[in-house]
């Protein structure tokens, strides 16, 4: 739907203009102060809604009904050539839960990497052994130890890398978990419907949006520099 792949453009458009960059590496490492998806929130839920119905997905199905008509492949094709069809249209569902998890929700950060809950683990422990009169000499020695392959397993690349992957996985089922919740929680709709919310509803606060944020950004004299924060 052409439409709505105006929509989805559109609020890419504002994710760019808070950091000055196409890289998404830079969006996420961007996103280490506060998760875009609470400043911008009205064009996160924008943005998802684009999604389902980029994707064809209940209630914006109207391509393909499946649950009233009978789709073309679903009567000329079988057995693994059916099945990809499918592929195609879950895979799809994955790659836009992914792109979304990039660009509001912090991609690949875990929830400590915020700054706003960046309190050092190891320093809290370091703290509480050196002065803390009740550990014994033993006592401290072990716990030093402790520390020391602690911090070593845990600042190890490989470890670091599998906590990013597990981060950036999660964030996307949750997705993929509401796309299938929104397609058993409503109704379908008719095709002026989703032209007139599109055209009437959507776009016109989108745009209101590409005007309001650049205006806020000079405002406040904050618009990104384009300086690679790799």
């Amino acid at each position: 739907m052409i439409s709505y792949e105006l929509v989805l453009s559109s609020a890419i458009l504002l994710v760019i203009m808070l950091t000055g960059n196409l890289n998404l590496t830079v969006n996420t490492e961007s996103q280490r102060a506060i998760w875009y998806v609470l400043p911008l929130l009205p064009i996160f839920i924008i943005f998802f809604i684009g999604s389902v119905a980029e994707t064809n997905r209940a209630p914006f199905d109207l391509a393909e009904a499946e649950s009233e008509l009978v789709s073309g492949f679903m009567t000329e094709h079988a057995a693994v050539v059916f099945v990809f069809f499918f592929l195609a249209e879950y895979g799809s569902i994955v790659l836009m839960c992914i792109l979304t998890s990039i660009l509001f929700l912090g991609g690949y950060l875990l929830i400590n990497n915020l700054e706003i809950f960046n309190i050092n683990i190891f320093d809290c422990i370091h703290f509480i052994i050196i002065y803390n009169p009740i550990f014994v000499e033993d006592f401290n020695l072990y716990w030093k130890y402790y520390y020391i392959y602690t911090e070593y397993f845990l600042k190890n690349s490989i470890v670091d890398g599998l906590f990013y992957g597990l981060s950036l996985g999660l964030k996307s089922s949750i997705l993929i978990f509401i796309f299938i919740w929104v397609r058993a929680s409503f109704p379908r709709i008719r095709f002026d419907q989703l032209m007139a919310f599109c055209w009437t509803v959507l776009l016109p606060i989108l745009f209101a949006l590409i005007v309001l944020i650049p205006c806020i950004l000079y405002s406040y004299n904050i618009f990104p520099a384009n300086i690679s924060l790799l």
